[in-house]
């Protein structure tokens, strides 16, 4: 590399890795060299704005940076070998964004108390991380994802403006200071994967803002007692939460959230029964509780959301995959599963719905199950079914919950698993319709990377009546008359509206509950 000076103006406002290479010192050659910047350019960095050298796997150091003082954000992530940080960052009084992710040879940080500008701090991933750094009172974003941080200090009470707050797989984090509650901003709180985290602290004041919280993984004895100051979480997720302690049940406060959009409760291996739940879930999923016998406060939360009058549009998933307890026959209940009667009551619900002024809503869930409930009026073996229309079905505003069972390959991985269902109507003089409902498993907060493994036979109930009340709309002025439906169901790939013909999955039964409002 040259050692002359490069022909940089200070007109300049980016420096990205294309500039950069002029302004490395190196030391050694091929593969193993180390670079820094050199010092010497920073007299000329007054007009610089952003930094970007992300994945510079070679870079040590960065040189005093004093005279950037016009300089708001610097992207270093990535930047494996860097170790050494100038102390200079906190006089940068312009300074918003800050990225040294997946620097995993930073052990500390200089303070950047001064940095009065710091909105956003990224050091996710940096391994060797031991402190917790010191930080302008204005960040409102701070990641410290699986860094080595133990404890977070009571000084955090002091960030009054933080918003998110990621302490994601910190495996040595074993303790919070008391004065969390004070972080009157915080509206996402990740602890999940701290495995250590043996306590909660109590919650002394309302937490206003706080809308996500994820425990998931943690080594938490109990629900915290004081979560009911939680007063606007919309997002809960509990994964592989309760699986290492007796508790059997939520506590039956979680009905008083009026916000709580999803529960998310996989691997809760001692999970017995569910509380009463609040009328805004749209989203519960407890995979894998192999424990979960008693459900029956679901017919409750699905007659709330029905008749919600706040949303227009309502979708509302009950996910419970390989929870086979549900399966099993319940005692007194006829011999049948323990989910017969509740599916039953949920149904009686919808004709009762039908009967009120219509809102546009949408309902999946699944759970373990080889057989289509025995109620249903149309049944058959296989992917498809033809049905007979009554006369003048739609002038009540019909509509029709559908039920599919699905055979997984042993261990088959579900991450974005789906169902398509197309319907094809059909008229005396052959005039024909279609329409197409595609139904995903997945809630918005859960990450669809993650997996879900099929351990056996899944029986699924469909329901959404926005496709039909379209089309009745539309048929109540056409005057067509159909007779006949045809339904198909198909496995999907959620997200890539491609079936999975090709893949070892079997719908082996599916079956038609036609519903009408008299």
């Amino acid at each position: 590399m040259s050692d002359r000076r490069p022909s940089y103006r200070p007109t300049h406002k980016r420096l990205v890795w294309q500039q950069a290479q002029e302004l490395l010192s190196s030391a050694g050659h091929g593969r193993g060299a180390k670079f820094a910047l050199k010092s010497s350019i920073s007299r000329d960095l007054v007009n610089l704005k952003v930094i970007n050298l992300f994945c510079s796997k070679n870079l040590v150091r960065i040189p005093d940076l004093s005279n950037a003082t016009n300089l708001g954000k610097i992207y270093l992530n990535r930047c494996s070998k860097l170790s050494e940080l100038p102390p200079s960052l906190q006089h940068l009084e312009k300074l918003t964004h800050l990225d040294f992710s997946y620097c995993k040879n930073i052990r500390s940080l200089p303070s950047l108390y001064k940095a009065i500008s710091l909105t956003q701090l990224d050091l996710s991933g940096c391994s060797n991380l031991l402190s917790f750094p010191e930080v302008s009172l204005n960040v409102t974003k701070l990641w410290l994802d699986g860094t080595a941080i133990e404890e977070v200090p009571s000084s955090i009470e002091c960030l009054s403006n933080l918003r998110v707050f990621n302490l994601c797989g910190c495996k040595r984090l074993k303790s919070l200071p008391t004065s969390i509650h004070k972080l009157k901003s915080l509206e996402k709180f990740n602890l999940r994967d701290c495995s250590r985290l043996e306590t909660f602290p109590k919650i002394l004041d309302t937490m206003e803002r706080l809308r996500d919280l994820d425990l998931s993984g943690t080594a938490l004895k109990e629900l915290p007692s004081s979560i009911d100051n939680f007063i606007s979480l919309g997002y809960l997720r509990l994964n592989n939460y309760l699986s290492g302690t007796n508790l059997e049940s939520l506590p039956t406060t979680i009905k008083q959230f009026p916000w709580l959009q999803e529960l998310i409760l996989w691997n809760c291996k001692r999970l017995k029964s569910l509380p009463e739940l609040p009328p805004s879930l749209g989203h519960l999923d407890a995979d894998s509780c192999t424990s979960l016998e008693e459900v029956t406060s679901i017919k409750k939360l699905f007659e709330q959301a029905l008749f919600c009058q706040d949303e227009p549009y309502r979708c509302l998933k009950l996910i419970f995959t390989n929870c086979f307890q549900l399966n099993e026959k319940g005692v007194g209940n006829h011999g049948t599963p323990k989910l017969e009667t509740p599916f039953k009551q949920m149904v009686n619900v919808l004709k009762d719905y039908h009967q009120a002024s219509p809102q546009r809503n949408k309902f999946i869930t699944c759970v373990p199950g080889s057989e289509i409930p025995e109620w249903f009026d149309f049944k058959s073996l296989g992917s498809s079914i033809n049905i007979q229309l009554p006369s003048e079905w739609w002038i009540n505003f019909p509509s029709f919950v559908a039920s599919v069972v699905v055979s997984f390959p042993e261990c088959y991985n579900g991450r974005n698993f789906g169902i398509r269902c197309e319907c094809h109507l059909k008229s005396y003089n052959g005039d024909s319709q279609d329409l197409t409902c595609s139904f995903s498993i997945w809630g918005v907060g859960l990450l669809t990377h993650e997996d879900r493994m099929f351990e056996w036979d899944h029986m699924f109930l469909l329901y959404d009546d926005f496709k039909v009340w379209e089309f009745v709309e539309s048929q109540a002025s056409s005057k067509c008359i159909y007779n006949e439906a045809s339904f198909k169901f198909y496995p999907l790939l959620y997200g890539s509206n491609t079936s999975l013909r090709n893949i070892s999955l079997e719908i082996k039964q599916c079956g038609v509950h036609l519903l009408f409002a008299n």
